[in-house]
């Protein structure tokens, strides 16, 4: 049988017994992926790949895991044709570009009308306001549930002749329900009547759309150094634990639905012990949602053998009018009451705005007690990373394979681009098997996150349950997956005061505590 391409040069050695797992190498592209220390704040791209070379001039020397991780990426062979940059390559070109306002630290909101003179504010402020974190609404929008998510430092507020009014209205609600918040007008001084309403409305400033850029940079810097932070309220938001991988096929999925089965019969039971009697079924206790915005589409809700027509994209489009109520009815749901909301099969490249994903997770965390997303592989600036930055902890899923540590890498960096507290993230090994070299603690140091579980490699029990159209039961006791995935429940359990699992008895105890009658 012929060697697998791209990995017939490299194998993990040890070099002696207890000594760390050391690589054999030539120069294999899944290697030279490697160009960025964990450490290192990302500065580029990936390279592309170069071709593995003749055997005969491969390094015999050994490396080891972490001098493989920091090596530098290898340039492509001269004989290599230019290929055109990648959407990866393009999208991380960008992030590092120079930008004039990238030192601003706050949320910034801006809330326009929609109208050609609002489209054309939105673009002109964007451009000025260079690298800032600037989201845009509209006048229509639920402008209270935006700040509540986005926690601005600063709100900018068009004001045009033809929605004076509703410019001054929104101001005045702001600094009614927000005194703490900083509002600044927009719009054109040449306009009496803009500045005339926004100073009435009592904005704090007025950024004149014909004014110099620096002016206009200088006036916000101040604004924000003067403005305090806003703290985020998550006393009424259930805590959304998010399963993300850098690479597919990694069994994240059905770790995320193993997850909420197991979660979701532990809350149902106290819920269960604390309902009501002749309570109304809507106004019962959502315990745990499943968002499945993993690819390809739909798989959770396969293995949860749990499909529905009400999908997450149906779910934004609804926006307006998605409440508790729609969530318990229109929410697919699996027999032991897990909800669940995936993906559709058949979906259009285009995602929802980041804006209208943000509402909807919020509003989904206001009506459960706890919400687990299963995001898959995540790629930069997609649906699943949106969700990531915003998830109460984050548990990356991570194989023992040196490309999945190097791919795991790289998610990690984007992260840490995006500004998650790495507080937040922990490690999960999956399928691990104590025959392979690579300890899940040193993939774990070498990430420079804690390591949270090691899931250990049951695809034979896996597969056949799966065949059946079923999960693994909790009922299981003996079955290490099981084990395990009881320590990951009780440990989201705490977070709700749950008890933890019972243990199996052991055949002692069974034995000892067997009824006298029996």
């Amino acid at each position: 049988m012929p060697s697998q391409p791209y990995l017939h040069n490299a194998h993990l050695s040890l070099s002696e017994r207890g000594t760390e797992p050391v690589l054999d190498t030539g120069p294999s592209p899944i290697l030279a992926m490697a160009g960025a220390r964990p450490d290192q704040a990302p500065s580029s791209p990936p390279l592309e790949a170069s071709a593995p070379s003749d055997s005969s001039k491969m390094d015999t020397n050994p490396v080891s895991l972490d001098a493989m991780l920091s090596r530098p990426p290898q340039p492509p062979p001269a004989s290599m044709p230019n290929k055109p940059a990648r959407a990866l390559e393009v999208l991380q070109a960008q992030a590092v570009r120079t930008t004039s306002c990238a030192d601003l630290e706050g949320e910034l909101l801006l809330v326009h009308a929609g109208t050609e003179e609002g489209m054309q504010a939105s673009h002109w402020i964007r451009q000025v306001l260079d690298g800032a974190s600037l989201h845009s609404a509209r006048f229509q929008d639920n402008i209270s549930e935006h700040v509540l998510l986005l926690h601005p430092q600063l709100v900018l507020v068009h004001f045009d002749v033809p929605v004076l009014d509703l410019a001054a209205r929104l101001v005045e609600q702001l600094r009614s329900n927000h005194p703490q918040l900083a509002i600044v007008a927009l719009g054109r001084m040449r306009n009496p009547q803009s500045t005339l309403a926004a100073l009435r409305a009592g904005v704090k400033e007025f950024l004149d759309l014909d004014e110099q850029s620096q002016s206009v940079q200088n006036t916000v810097r101040g604004l924000m150094a003067s403005s305090p932070a806003t703290i985020a309220d998550t006393s009424h938001t259930a805590p959304l634990t998010a399963l993300v991988a850098a690479r597919a096929g990694t069994g994240c999925s059905l770790l995320a639905s193993h997850l909420a089965l197991y979660l979701q019969q532990r809350m149902h039971a106290h819920s269960a012990a604390a309902a009501v009697p002749g309570q109304d079924p809507s106004d019962a206790a959502l315990d745990t949602l499943l968002i499945d915005l993993g690819q390809p589409a739909s798989d959770c809700a396969m293995y949860l053998n749990c499909f529905g027509e009400f999908d997450f994209l149906a779910a934004v489009q609804n926006l307006r009018r998605f409440d508790r109520k729609l969530a318990a009815s229109a929410l697919a749901r699996q027999a032991q009451g897990l909800r669940l909301l995936a993906l559709p099969k058949q979906h259009s490249q285009h995602e929802p705005a980041p804006a209208d994903t943000d509402l909807i997770v919020l509003r989904l965390r206001q009506y459960f007690r706890h919400v687990i997303a299963d995001l898959g592989a995540v790629q930069p600036n997609d649906l699943g990373l949106r969700v990531a930055v915003r998830a109460s902890q984050i548990w990356v899923v991570c194989e023992q394979t040196v490309a999945s540590v190097v791919s795991t890498t790289q998610l990690l960096e984007q992260l840490v681009a995006h500004k998650v507290d790495q507080g937040r993230i922990q490690l999960i090994v999956n399928r691990y098997d104590a025959r392979l070299e690579l300890e899940p603690e040193h993939i774990a140091k070498q990430l420079h996150i804690p390591l949270l579980a090691q899931v250990p490699e049951r695809r034979i029990p896996l597969t056949q349950a799966i065949n059946q159209g079923a999960l693994l039961p909790t009922t299981q006791h003996r079955e290490p997956y099981v084990q395990e995935l009881n320590r990951l429940t009780d440990h989201l359990a705490k977070l709700h005061q749950l008890q933890p699992a019972l243990k199996a008895p052991s055949g002692l105890s069974r034995l000892f505590n067997r009824h006298p009658s029996a």
